[in-house]
């Protein structure tokens, strides 16, 4: 099994006289990739597999003045244990800054913590007046017919210089609290869609279906939260149905002079 890596790629995204410009420069593992779908989408591509315990990877996102950006990934991202002698987690740290009036979309496929592994991961947004930002995150806890290893994961987010959220989740699949009725009551996948900045919501509600509870909470500022709790694919479809119920509205509201903007604010 390899050593621990350290990486730290960055992209930066900017619009001038009608197009955008995306330049980036690469760290092994974690490689980006343009899609076929225009200037505006990327993915992320995990090039060694895992992490495994002791990686320390690194992603860097600078999107510029009225530039757009959409981030996925090649697929699921599996967290595994590191070298036998190590208990060292992995560590993935992602800043995302957006400047006046640009968007961004960070929408990669769930995390798969395995078992006896350990994924520590920090997402930072920092968004300008007049930005906005939708964040989709998954995590499952094992691979099939596993129990799942420890996952911390905190989400931290600023618009114009002022702090909006502050969010940590812990999981582990072996610790019977977290994995209880106070925690994710025996479900694999927690996940989480924050819509931040000036991007419409919807109204604060919840919600249950089949293998799956949800919940919309409004935030002390421009934004709300969208915490799923359930199974995998269940959190998926409620998460992708609510993205996109967001960016059907966000399209309404930019093709008003303002009265629903106003109206959804």
């Amino acid at each position: 099994m390899r050593a621990g890596i350290r990486a730290a790629t960055r992209l930066t995204v900017e619009r001038a006289a009608g197009r955008q410009v995306l330049r980036w420069a690469h760290d092994w593992p974690v490689v980006l990739r343009p899609t076929g779908t225009g200037d505006e989408h990327v993915h992320l591509v995990h090039a060694a597999g895992g992490p495994l315990g002791g990686d320390d990877l690194a992603l860097s996102v600078e999107v510029g003045p009225q530039a757009r950006l959409t981030v996925r990934s090649a697929g699921a991202t599996l967290v595994q244990p590191g070298a036998a002698a190590t208990d060292t987690p992995a560590r993935w740290t992602v800043d995302l800054q957006v400047a006046a009036d640009g968007r961004v979309h960070w929408a990669p496929e769930p995390t798969v913590v395995s078992d006896r592994a350990a994924l520590e991961s920090v997402l930072r947004v920092s968004l300008a007046a007049g930005a906005a930002a939708t964040v989709r995150e998954i995590v499952v806890l094992g691979r099939h017919a596993q129990r799942g290893g420890r996952y911390g994961g905190a989400l931290h987010v600023a618009v114009d210089g002022v702090p909006l959220l502050a969010h940590t989740t812990l999981l582990d699949g072996a610790d019977a609290a977290l994995c209880g009725p106070a925690g994710t009551a025996g479900a694999r996948a927690v996940g989480s869609l924050l819509c931040a900045g000036d991007v419409p919501v919807p109204p604060a509600t919840a919600g249950e279906g089949d293998g799956v509870r949800w919940a919309w909470s409004e935030l002390d500022g421009p934004g709300a939260l969208l915490l799923a709790v359930g199974s995998p694919a269940a959190v998926t479809a409620v998460l992708d149905a609510a993205a996109q119920a967001v960016s059907l509205l966000a399209e309404r509201v930019e093709s008003t002079d303002g009265p629903l903007a106003a109206a959804v604010g």
